[in-house]
């Protein structure tokens, strides 16, 4: 069906208010996207964890895309240049850096959902 095309290209993009790579500076927040909706929040933050201590991640099971905050800019640069385009669960990372803004705003809405959703 079309409609369910046009939903799935929305989801793979970031979130209205994520800025791209071009126009984001580095920082400790990034924005993961592509990812197989059979993924499990602990298959996705192992892969991050190896590069250093996480602050938050936001995901939600389903979704193609979340939000994993370091403790420091440096170890998400570094996670960011080595995970990128890396296939996990079939499906290649697309990494970008994500503002602290548009992390928290996520944060808060995935906390409220998982109240709603458990």
């Amino acid at each position: 069906s079309g409609r369910g095309g046009r939903d799935r290209s929305r989801r793979d993009h970031p979130p209205s208010g994520i800025s791209s790579r071009a126009n984001a500076p580095p920082s400790r927040h990034l924005w993961v996207g592509n990812l197989s909706h059979s993924i499990l929040e602990p298959d996705l933050t192992d892969h991050f964890l190896q590069f250093g201590e996480l602050e938050s991640v936001a995901f939600q099971p389903g979704r193609s895309y979340a939000f994993i905050n370091f403790m420091n800019e440096e170890e998400a640069i570094s996670a960011m240049k080595a995970l990128q385009g890396f296939p996990v669960a079939g499906n290649p990372l697309r990494i970008e850096f994500a503002k602290a803004f548009s992390c928290l705003l996520c944060c808060l809405w995935n906390r409220k959902a998982i109240a709603l959703f458990p």
